[in-house]
C-alpha cells in the first residue's frame, strides 16, 4: 500500500469497503504517465486508480 494524504479517502463513500483492496480488478493498463487500474468495488462502483511511475497512488471514486 502507498502512503496517501490525510485529504485522500481511504474508503469507498458509499459502502466502505478499503480502497487499497479493490474488490475486482476489471483492467490494468500501462501508459506513458504510469499504471491505470480500473476497479470494481464490493458495492459495484467503478473506480480508476493511476499508479505513476516512481511516484504514489492517485484515487479517483
Amino acid at each position: 500500500m502507498t502512503d496517501r494524504p490525510a485529504d485522500r479517502p481511504t474508503a469507498c463513500p458509499v459502502c466502505a469497503w478499503p480502497l487499497d483492496q479493490p474488490y475486482e480488478v476489471v483492467s490494468r493498463h500501462a501508459t506513458s504517465e504510469g499504471v491505470v487500474t480500473y476497479s470494481r468495488c464490493a458495492c459495484g462502483e467503478m473506480r480508476v486508480a493511476l499508479r505513476p511511475y516512481g511516484g504514489a497512488e492517485i484515487l479517483r471514486p
